[in-house]
């Protein structure tokens, strides 16, 4: 809405009045009273004409004259009317504001969110985890969804989030829902199965969320997950970057206890969820990266008390100049038509990579981050 088609609004209106009525009397005031005494400037009669137009009368100005006095009458009962209808509508705007995010049908102005499509009884778990993370402390968290009023109050409740909690209430399907969550400024987006609908139905309104995320923030990382197994391939050509298959992990933890139940302990350990030592990511710094495996994880044994597992390459975007040979003239040549054609040269992401328990003479130059198992008792460090 630009400041003219705000003007046409009723609250415009009432604003334009009362500038037109402050800046009439302020003129009025000095041409009938302050014109040839002392205090002849206009600064006196604006501040005269608020404290009227308010009915506050300080008494520091007064009108002597016959005219001065009916103005001063006429500020007076028209400052009653607009100043009410003022302090009113914006009484009213902020109420309805109010009632329009807690409804979630409002634009979320934030950045650096975390976005979570759709809705089940495994979500808390997931933001549970999100919490205990460092690196996302005091994050906000916004939830698209379309589940009735009552269940959203039911959720911001047992998160307890206070205003770090959004809402956009809609189908994760629709483009303009979608955008409401300003997903091109976020920094992590989670789809998740709903448990309100058919499975199948749940995995192309998956399919559908993710194609429509990925052409308004093609660089946020997306995880998604899917009821049917069969739809991960249609998942991850519609652009998510990782996929979990609804039971994949807990149908083969199952299995591992059934060769010994301390499976189970040691693998909720892991997640955070037990009260021993669990699963860190630690970013490499420039120090680290002169060392080998067998190096660094002595030294990290030695101060933290941690345990390395594993060695990580994060992921990263490819562009046909990362693969193309700059010396080669035919190379040249096809970057160049595409360029001049306007075509994009992204080849997606690459990555990430894992390597669990490289060997000691494993040089960690080429490696961004480590997998390190806390010691026990130590969830400070993520």
């Amino acid at each position: 809405m630009n400041f003219i088609e705000w003007l046409k609004t009723g609250f415009g209106k009432l604003v334009l009045a009362t500038a037109g009525l402050l800046l009439l009397s302020t003129f009025g005031f000095y041409w009938l009273e302050l014109k040839e005494s002392a205090n002849a400037n206009f600064s006196n009669a604006f501040w005269w004409s608020i404290v009227t137009l308010t009915t506050v009368g300080y008494g520091d100005l007064v009108p002597a004259t016959v005219p001065g006095r009916i103005l001063g009458a006429l500020v007076m009962l028209s400052g009653i009317g607009l100043v009410t209808s003022l302090t009113g509508n914006m009484a009213s705007m902020l109420v309805e504001q109010k009632a329009k995010k807690r409804k979630g049908l409002l634009t979320v102005k934030i950045s650096d969110h975390v976005i979570i499509l759709g809705w089940n009884d495994y979500a808390f778990g997931l933001v549970e985890s999100l919490l205990k993370q460092t690196a996302l402390k005091n994050f906000n968290l916004v939830i698209v969804c379309d589940l009735l009023e009552q269940q959203r109050d039911e959720i911001a409740f047992k998160l307890d989030l206070g205003d770090k909690l959004h809402f956009v209430h809609g189908s994760i399907c629709q483009a303009s829902v979608i955008a409401r969550a300003n997903p091109e400024f976020a920094k992590t987006i989670y789809v998740l199965c709903q448990d309100n609908i058919e499975s199948k139905e749940a995995d192309q309104q998956a399919i559908y969320a993710v194609l429509a995320l990925r052409t308004m923030s093609p660089k946020v990382p997306i995880y998604a997950e899917i009821a049917k197994y069969e739809n991960r391939e249609h998942l991850r050509r519609a652009g998510a970057n990782e996929i979990l298959h609804r039971g994949e992990i807990s149908a083969r933890m199952m299995g591992m206890m059934g060769i010994n139940s301390s499976m189970l302990s040691f693998f909720r350990n892991l997640l955070g969820i037990g009260n021993s030592g669990r699963l860190l990511f630690r970013p490499c710094t420039s120090d680290d990266k002169r060392k080998n495996w067998g190096e660094l994880s002595s030294i990290l044994r030695t101060t933290d008390g941690a345990l390395p597992v594993a060695a990580c390459k994060l992921g990263k975007n490819l562009s046909l100049q990362d693969v193309m040979d700059e010396s080669s003239a035919l190379d040249q040549f096809i970057i160049e038509l595409f360029e001049n054609s306007g075509q994009d040269t992204s080849l997606g992401l690459q990555g990430p990579e894992v390597k669990m328990n490289p060997a000691d003479s494993e040089p960690m130059a080429q490696y961004d981050a480590l997998l390190v198992i806390s010691a026990a008792g130590d969830f400070d460090h993520d």
